[in-house]
């Protein structure tokens, strides 16, 4: 069933404050927080303000993890890495809907768009602009890097990685914001730059304009993420660019995410069309 706008409102309000009260949080991803004091065995009925126990939230759809902690005490984790700018951006219209006026938030969007307005995505701002998706999307990033490969350094457009359950998950991307169409032979090129590195990526992303069929087709074949940018890659407006490319990222880690954490993004998506509709 879908919840009330006025749940979502209420969720969105703990979520936040949940945040603020964090003891432990990662960048752009989960936060934790400590309640003190546990004297009830019921887990689902604790309270974790004064309007909302673990329970409510659970029944919106939004997963919560709990873990006994010492001297009565209970840890409450919050996954949140697909999430954050849905929230913000709810939070953001709701304020408006209600006070007539926006309400300033510090998110990563705002500063990217100040950032690439108005400017034409050459293949150095193409990077800059993968880079900050992805550092969006809580990955440490580097540029023009270079790193250690078989046979000599290997120069990496774009470098993400990310700590995940105590291992690190890299992402290698390549950007080709040509002219014309990419050739099969150069997504065989990138291949082998790829197998070439000591430090094999987990998830390899290619950026282009467009692809010929045969590179299109051999680019999946060997296991690349494929970003076409069609006409936006001519834009004078790099904002546009960065929009499809943080979108289909987002898409990436949404699409392989736990069903219950995807109702959450949906749910959230539903009141931000609602919350729009009252502006």
């Amino acid at each position: 069933a879908k919840p009330k706008l006025d749940d979502v409102k209420k969720i969105v309000e703990t979520l936040l404050n949940l945040r603020k009260e964090a003891y432990l949080k990662t960048k752009r991803g989960s936060y934790a927080y400590l309640i003190r004091t546990i004297t009830k065995t019921d887990v689902e009925n604790i309270r974790i303000d004064a309007d909302t126990s673990i329970k409510q939230l659970r029944e919106l759809g939004f997963f919560i993890l709990v873990i006994p902690g010492e001297y009565q005490s209970c840890h409450v984790i919050v996954p949140a890495p697909y999430t954050d700018m849905d929230i913000l951006r709810v939070f953001e219209l709701r304020e408006k809907a209600h006070a007539g006026e926006a309400r300033v938030e510090e998110v990563e969007g705002g500063a990217i768009a100040s950032r690439f307005e108005a400017l034409k995505p050459s293949k150095e701002i193409l990077e800059s602009i993968v880079a900050k998706a992805l550092k969006a999307l809580g990955f440490s990033t580097q540029t023009n890097s270079r790193l250690p490969a078989k046979g000599g350094d290997v120069e990496v457009d774009v470098w993400a990685t990310k700590n995940v359950g105590g291992a690190q998950f890299r992402i290698y991307a390549s950007c080709k914001n040509w002219d014309r169409d990419v050739d099969r032979q150069v997504v065989d090129q990138e291949f082998g730059r790829v197998l070439q590195l000591y430090k094999l990526p987990h998830l390899r992303i290619l950026v282009v304009r467009s692809l010929t069929e045969p590179a299109r087709k051999a680019a999946f074949d060997d296991g690349f993420f494929v970003i076409e940018l069609g006409e936006k890659a001519s834009t004078n407006n790099a904002q546009e660019v960065y929009d499809i490319v943080y979108s289909k990222l987002r898409e990436i880690f949404i699409g392989i995410a736990p069903d219950k954490i995807r109702s959450v993004v949906e749910r959230l998506r539903s009141a931000l069309k609602e919350l729009e509709g009252l502006m």
